[in-house]
């Protein structure tokens, strides 16, 4: 493991490292809502950095108001930095870098006026390398995943790792589309009977994977047979049992692209959530939080499900005030366990979801507040992700190995599913513009399209399994590879597949999403990046997440282009978070290097 950053950790005098200045700024518009600011209502941080060892290319660089509890994050360009467009507020400065232990200055913003913060870094030097299992581990404890294993690892490439034998080949086929690159390697040394629980908890009904209600296994023998289970449990004890030596999967260097990143700026919005009341075991209910929609109906508004806090949120990214800036909704139910409410979509102005735990599918009014909740006819079988087609009907997977895909009609109050595979554990689903649904799942190297014209499935063979599919402006059809470092592109009209590998090896691709250009944006958590993928050129660009090991599952994007998404925010709690690929540019009428 490498050393514990300690960014932000020493708070050094002010004077020591601010030049104040100002600047009149006209026509200024707030980067995190517009109705927060009005022209010449903003103002500027800006300076140098520089590092006693080390280069300084594309730093991050998060000024955090202290009062509005909202945190900016920009890159250094030839070691310099300009944040734009700040709402007067009190800022703590700092550069967030896991090479370099930085000062934090606190300073005013004051309306039409510019404040230099220079910021001078130490080196941490390097520790010991570290690989795609720790990195993945500690990017996902964001929304309840566990610990990286804090052992230092010998770093070893994919086939040192996992040397080829029939039981790899089952795993590849079955097991690493779920768990990805950082899969089982960290998650020993294990003797024969304790690989042996391990894999049988992922064939029992009642083995709670992700929470679940018991009821359906998350791997059923149609994947993968006894036989098979057995090969696989004697191959993980042979190369990760008792006294085996630690090892990582190696990872490719970060170069970050200053230019591509020079008008980039993250906004992270902390959330109020106020008490929290108990659960049925007496316990309060984990914080995490999950998938995000961006209004349609109230611009500006994110809604949020809370995965780990049974409870609907909505955020306002347009209010200035931290505490009037969140609504927590909590879900009612007659076992006041934690539902797990999943994945999340409005549709004509009320707000529905499915429940991981709780079997149900959601409706918020939000007018009133008032929730219905529908029960769902598969049980423990883990209601996943949800989307509305254009007739106002809502489609679902289930993340256990039901084999099913569902369709609500809510009008009428009636659920439909099909089976387009036996043992099917379905992930993502979207819908497109001619009504046709599209679902992927963990285990299955294929995208499912459903055309609801002629009542048919049709089924896309892809390379690897994936977890989300989108849909770009021509209607093509795009899906992330968690396990295989990839995107897919299927083109309905020619039923062609093609696969885009990103350039870091053995990355973990988790969403995809395009933006108003048809640019495809990639969460790749290992990397602690989102990726950008120009169509037109083929290039990828790295876009360092505004935390360190941060993670997101779920992105969206709004009218204005902005992209949306959960990540663990500038305070250490879950909170919601906006990346402008475009929005960190001087107001109108100013230079870029004043």
């Amino acid at each position: 493991m490498s050393k514990q950053p300690r960014t932000g950790g020493a708070r050094c005098p002010v004077a020591a490292i601010i030049a104040a200045g100002a600047m009149l700024l006209a026509g200024a518009g707030f980067p995190g809502g517009a109705a927060l600011a009005q022209d010449g209502d903003s103002g500027v941080i800006a300076g140098r950095v520089t590092a006693d060892h080390g280069e300084v290319r594309a730093l991050r660089v998060k000024a955090h108001d202290t009062v509005h509890r909202i945190a900016y994050t920009v890159y250094t360009v030839d070691g310099g930095y300009h944040i734009y467009n700040l709402p007067p507020s009190t800022y703590d400065v700092s550069v967030i870098e896991e090479a370099f232990e930085s000062p934090t200055a606190t300073v005013e913003v004051r309306a039409g006026e510019a404040t230099t913060v220079d910021i001078a870094l130490t080196a941490l030097g390097a520790g010991p390398e570290e690989g795609a299992a720790a990195r993945g581990a500690s990017a996902q404890r964001n929304y309840g995943g566990g610990a990286a294993d804090g052992r230092a690892a010998e770093i070893v490439d994919f086939d040192t790792l996992y040397p080829p034998h029939p039981a790899r080949d089952i795993m590849l086929r079955g097991c690493f589309g779920c768990h990805g690159p950082a899969g089982f390697h960290r998650r020993g040394p294990r003797n024969e009977n304790g690989w042996r629980q391990a894999v049988d908890r992922m064939f029992d009904v009642d083995g709670r994977v992700a929470n679940m209600a018991p009821g359906v296994p998350q791997v059923t023998h149609d994947l993968v047979s006894v036989e098979e289970k057995e090969l696989i449990i004697q191959y993980l004890t042979s190369l990760f049992g008792p006294g085996s030596e630690p090892r990582d999967l190696e990872l490719d260097p970060l170069v970050r692209d200053e230019e591509a990143l020079s008008e980039a700026v993250y906004i992270e919005y902390e959330l109020n959530r106020g008490p929290q009341r108990l659960l049925a075991n007496g316990a309060p209910p984990r914080g995490s939080i999950h998938s995000v929609f961006a209004s349609l109906a109230e611009p500006g508004v994110i809604w949020v499900s809370g995965n780990g806090s049974n409870s609907i949120i909505r955020m306002d990214s347009r209010e200035p005030d931290f505490e009037a800036r969140t609504d927590e909704l909590w879900i009612e139910n007659p076992g006041n366990i934690n539902v797990t409410p999943h994945g999340i979509v409005e549709h004509r102005g009320r707000v529905y979801w499915v429940e991981l735990t709780g079997d149900h599918f959601g409706e918020l009014d939000p007018a009133t507040g008032e929730m219905t909740r529908y029960p769902m006819p598969t049980k423990g079988a883990g209601p996943h992700s949800v989307w509305v087609d254009s007739r106002g009907q809502f489609w679902y997977t289930y993340f256990a190995s039901a084999g099913r895909i569902g369709r609500f009609d809510l009008d009428a109050n009636d659920f439909t599913e099909w089976e387009p595979l036996a043992g099917f554990s379905g992930y993502g689903i979207v819908v497109d513009r001619q009504d046709r649904v599209w679902a992927v799942g963990l285990h299955t190297p294929a995208i499912f399209m459903y055309n609801q014209e002629t009542a048919a499935w049709r089924s896309y063979p892809m390379a690897n399994p994936a977890r989300r599919p989108a849909i770009d402006s021509d209607g093509k059809v795009w899906a992330a590879h968690y396990f295989g470092n990839a995107i897919s592109r299927i083109d309905p009209a020619t039923g062609t597949v093609t696969e885009f590998e990103l350039p870091l090896k053995d990355g973990n691709p988790y969403d995809v999403w395009p933006d108003a250009d048809d640019n495809l944006w990639v969460e790749n958590g290992i990397y602690n990046s989102l990726v950008r993928f120009d169509q037109e050129t083929g290039d990828f660009t790295y876009f360092p997440f505004p935390e360190l090991r941060a993670h997101t599952p779920k992105l969206d994007r709004d009218r204005e282009g902005t992209l949306w998404f959960t990540l663990r925010g500038p305070s250490g709690g879950p909170g919601v978070a906006a990346l402008k690929p475009n929005g960190n540019v001087p107001p109108a009428g100013e230079a870029a290097g004043q």
